[in-house]
């Protein structure tokens, strides 16, 4: 059994108290004013000449067909997607947080191999690394809730002379400059770290899988998706008489994606509220004018407000009444003490799928089964939303799409679809084929002239992109829509699955779809008992593994299928068996 951190006490920024209770990590987060200091300290630069600095010596990598460069695993989550601001909001709202820091490091040695290096510090990452046989440099900080915290202040220390383990690290890059360094992002804090490495190993250039640092820090939001309230309110009155398809068109152009990269993609109404320096009562202004312009404008009723700078779900508040302004008012306020951007953005009634049978949802009318119950025969555990999201591979978009399962926003899992699954399930083959256009536009923009002026160039290596598809209602009446919700320009979940696919492959599996499911496991779980429950189920000529183990916040699983709805069902019941209590190998 795997042994959290002591309990302890964390203040939140409203002085709020929480218990902070079951985590890996500790609850210590350094504010912009440390990161700046150790950058000076370590490497005599202000951040803005560390950007600079990193655009220069740190390059993206595209891995080719059988390369075998060895990797530097160092996966952390990233304050940009403000994570722990995520998890102290659920345990101050009562709900169970999902320990964000500890799975990104444990799910991170999957992609590894013995000839690899992972950096981590917690005991699930550890005992992925021993059971997968991946050497592993543990650094022992387990204060802080950022892994790139706790490296900075361990590299303060070895300028000090201190011996650390970190150098052992220098020693293993020293020895393999053809090593790639494996991100989840290439924040400021990363930029810091690698920089001081190459430094100390002599090395001129490093090679990472991230996107970079101008793609990472700039693009690896939502803000950039809808134009600003106001630049929608400065609309030529003749706009507002378009069909509501080209008005939404004609918004988007007004968005920074299309301004500064020329970026058009199928996007849902929505508008930017901007939150840096504007003060409470101007950022809940203009949250109750977007909700007056999705009303007038598309006659739509209800809304989701989404952070710009969160992922995996946290802090959205969906199914909002733009007639409500009182509550509007209110979650405005709530949003504008975390202190990013916010969407106003058109609810969705979803398509719905059923992986238990092989029948789509796409004829059912208006506020019926589309909405997630189930038509007869349809098991309504099985029921899911259509929500693809499509991938950004070693500079390439992936093959086929990924159904993202979701637990309420929380993201629960993939299942690997080709168009082929796609229509055998019953979607619609022309939103698969808009999903994999928009793709191919979003890579295209970043390596297009617009780019270049933006200092994105080719930065773009890795990321995914979710979509919805369903009906909106209003003004768009009873039309089934796609549109892009999410960019998620770094190291992804999804990553996870592929590498399964990957090394079903290499095992002479022959079986195309995948799946993989996440679950709260209980506490006593641990990596070994999955990985041999799921040996103990696997068939001749299928695969089941465990990716990752965070006793009772995380846990992930995967299963190969002749079909998508097979793949499901294999992962959903290995899933169960591993959350029900009763006796484990």
């Amino acid at each position: 059994m795997l042994s959290p951190v002591a309990a302890s006490v964390c203040s939140a920024p409203d002085g709020g108290k929480a218990r902070w209770e079951g985590f890996f990590t500790g609850h210590r987060v350094w504010d912009g004013t440390r990161v700046a200091e150790s950058a000076k300290r370590l490497l005599g630069m202000d951040t803005a000449a560390v950007a600079r600095a990193a655009g220069e010596v740190v390059r993206p990598y595209r891995a080719q067909p059988g390369s075998t460069a060895p990797s530097l695993l160092l996966h952390t989550t990233t304050p940009l997607l403000k994570a722990f601001d995520g998890d102290l909001a659920a345990l101050l709202s009562g709900q169970e947080p999902h320990d964000v820091t500890t799975y990104v490091e444990a799910r991170s040695v999957y992609l590894g191999t013995p000839d690899d290096l992972t950096l981590g510090r917690t005991a699930p990452w550890a005992e992925a690394a021993a059971l997968r046989g991946v050497p592993a440099v543990d650094i022992g900080d387990l204060d802080h809730y950022y892994l790139t915290h706790a490296l900075l202040l361990m590299a303060e220390a070895h300028e000090e002379r201190a011996d650390t383990p970190l150098r052992h690290v220098i020693d293993w890059l020293r020895d393999r400059p053809d090593a790639v360094v494996r991100l989840y992002a290439l924040d400021v804090e990363t930029q810091i770290f690698l920089l001081w490495l190459l430094r100390r190993t002599g090395l001129t250039e490093l090679a990472t899988d991230a996107n970079s640092p101008a793609v990472a820090t700039e693009w690896n939001r939502k803000n950039h998706i809808h134009p600003t309230v106001a630049a929608a309110r400065a609309m030529p009155a003749s706009a507002l008489e378009l069909p509501p398809e080209e008005l939404l068109a004609a918004e988007q152009r007004l968005g920074r994606a299309h301004q500064r990269l020329g970026l058009t993609v199928p996007v849902l109404p929505g508008y930017t509220i901007a939150r840096t320096g504007v003060d409470r009562d101007a950022f809940v202004a203009g949250v109750l004018d977007a909700a007056a312009l999705l009303r007038t404008r598309y006659g739509l009723s209800r809304a989701a407000l989404k952070p710009a700078d969160a992922g995996d779900g946290a802090r959205i508040v969906g199914n909002l009444d733009l007639a409500d302004t009182g509550r509007l008012a209110a979650e405005a306020r709530t949003a504008h003490a975390v202190g990013d951007d916010h969407l106003l953005e058109a609810w969705v009634t979803f398509l719905t799928v059923s992986l238990g049978d092989e029948e789509g949802d796409e004829e059912a009318a208006p506020g019926s089964s589309r909405t997630g119950t189930p038509g007869p025969g349809s098991p309504a555990a099985r029921r899911v939303p259509v929500v693809p999201s499509g991938h950004i591979r070693h500079g390439q978009v992936a093959e086929g799409l990924t159904l993202q399962m979701l637990d309420g926003y929380s993201w629960r899992g993939n299942d690997y679809v080709d168009e082929a699954g796609w229509t055998a399930l019953g979607l619609p083959r022309d939103a698969y084929r808009t999903v994999r256009a928009a793709l191919e536009a979003v890579r295209a923009a970043f390596q297009g002239p617009e780019s270049v002026a933006d200092g994105s160039h080719g930065g773009l290596v890795t990321g995914g992109i979710d979509f919805a598809v369903g009906w909106l209602g209003g003004a768009f009446g009873d039309r089934l829509l796609v549109g892009a919700i999410d960019f998620n320009l770094s190291a992804h979940g999804a990553e996870s699955l592929r590498t399964f696919r990957d090394r079903a492959r290499e095992q002479g599996i022959d079986e195309p779809y995948a799946a993989t499911r996440v679950f709260l496991p209980p506490a006593d779980r641990t990596l070994h008992q999955m990985a041999a429950t799921a040996r103990s189920k696997a068939v001749p000529g299928t695969l089941l593994e465990a990716v990752a183990c965070v006793p009772r916040r995380w846990a992930m699983v995967a299963a190969t299928g002749a079909e998508p709805a097979v793949a499901a069902a294999r992962a959903e019941a290995l899933a169960a068996a591993l959350t029900a209590p009763g006796p484990r190998p």
